[in-house]
């Protein structure tokens, strides 16, 4: 049901950047990283952040609100050799996450871009300009885990080992994305940004990893890169 209702979005966003006068294809590239059962940290090491690519289209409905849809893919890597409290442990995975999303953006200062002038054309201010987004996706990954190096006696440890290997190697899950950026108008063709997004995944198992860890708390990952922007189309003022 989930997939079904994201699918529909996805469609309606395509939909909605044919129709407005001025939409955007962008290229994301960047890092990633995740917050789960190896890597316990909000403030990951800069060792542990992996590739990020995306594609981007994106429009306005307004001077200042923005609808975007997009395909993301991060590697995700953790290893407990990193962390001396869990090197006795040692568990490792490689998880590799495509995921599809539709964001709504809010852009304060975007409704200063354009203006009209005393001939009725419309014209651009070359602006640098912060924004914030939010909105789903769907995610999709093939897991990589290893529990082979762990040789300690722990009954419990082992029988979390066999539960979280009968989960599988692949994932299908709904994330939320939250992030922020900053704009900067090249011309009016290209724009240029730097943005971080945190997603909450609502999965343990983004690092193959549940029982034989803490299945209470969920995994997170975020990635932080840049994009650049081609403009089409004619601008107008709303």
């Amino acid at each position: 049901m989930k997939e079904s209702v994201l699918f529909l979005c996805l469609i309606m966003s395509m939909t909605m950047i044919k129709a407005q006068s001025v939409w955007e294809g962008g290229i994301f590239a960047g890092m990633a990283v995740y917050s789960g059962d190896i890597n316990p940290t909000l403030t990951p090491r800069f060792q542990d952040f992996t590739p990020s690519l995306g594609l981007i289209a994106r429009t306005n409905i307004s001077n200042r609100m923005g609808f975007r849809g997009g395909i993301t893919y991060l590697r995700l890597e953790g290893d407990d050799d990193n962390y001396e409290s869990r090197k006795s442990r040692d568990f490792d995975f490689k998880t590799n996450l495509v995921e599809l999303s539709v964001l709504g953006e809010w852009e304060p200062l975007g409704s200063n871009r354009y203006y009209t002038d005393a001939a009725g054309n419309v014209n651009m201010d070359k602006l640098i300009s912060p924004y914030l987004y939010a909105g789903v996706g769907l995610m999709g990954g093939v897991l990589n885990t290893n529990f082979s190096n762990y040789n300690g006696n722990s009954e419990d440890l082992k029988a979390g080992i066999q539960k979280d290997r009968a989960y599988g190697n692949s994932l299908l899950g709904v994330s939320v994305p939250v992030g922020l950026g900053v704009k900067f108008d090249i011309s009016e063709g290209f724009t240029f940004a730097i943005e971080g997004c945190v997603r909450a995944s609502f999965t343990d198992y983004l690092d193959g990893i549940s029982f034989a860890a803490g299945p209470e708390a969920k995994d997170i990952y975020m990635n932080l890169g840049f994009v650049v922007y081609r403009r089409f189309g004619n601008p107008r003022r709303w």
